[in-house]
């Protein structure tokens, strides 16, 4: 394996890195066409590694691949990765969105993912910002 994975300035334990993340967490793939050769070969020992572990047999998904079209093929070629498209129509199909019209379903879809994981509202009960508050707000805490 090479010493990069993605870039010329990775550090030399990226593979490493992101074999850990593969075997533990669930990872979301934006733009990522999942064609790199390093990223194959970590994906494949991650693979080999979890065939023999039976503690792992139920979590058998790398993550999710948010994709602009549907690219069935994906299924065969990574079947330990789940596709999610913003176009479900077939890939020849009448009914296709392009490229921009699903670019902007994936942006409303980030907006709605972030939105829903932050916590605007997570300063009014933390004590640290206590001092911004007059008394008839420090009382309705």
């Amino acid at each position: 394996m090479t010493k990069h994975l993605c870039s010329a300035s990775a550090p030399l334990d990226t593979p490493q890195v992101v074999q850990g993340l593969l075997m533990t967490k669930h990872l979301c793939f934006v733009g990522f066409s999942l064609q790199d050769p390093n990223f194959s070969e970590v994906a494949e020992t991650v693979r080999a590694t979890l065939t023999g572990d039976s503690s792992t047999a139920s979590r058998n998904l790398f993550g999710s691949l948010l994709s602009l079209h549907n690219r069935p093929f994906l299924a065969e070629l990574w079947p330990d990765v789940q596709q999610v498209p913003m176009d479900m129509a077939d890939a020849s199909g009448p009914d296709r969105l392009s490229s921009a019209q699903c670019a902007r379903r994936l942006d409303i879809f980030l907006d709605k993912v972030s939105l829903d994981a932050s916590t605007p509202t997570r300063h009014l009960l933390d004590p640290n910002f206590s001092g911004v508050f007059d008394k008839q707000q420090r009382e309705l805490r």
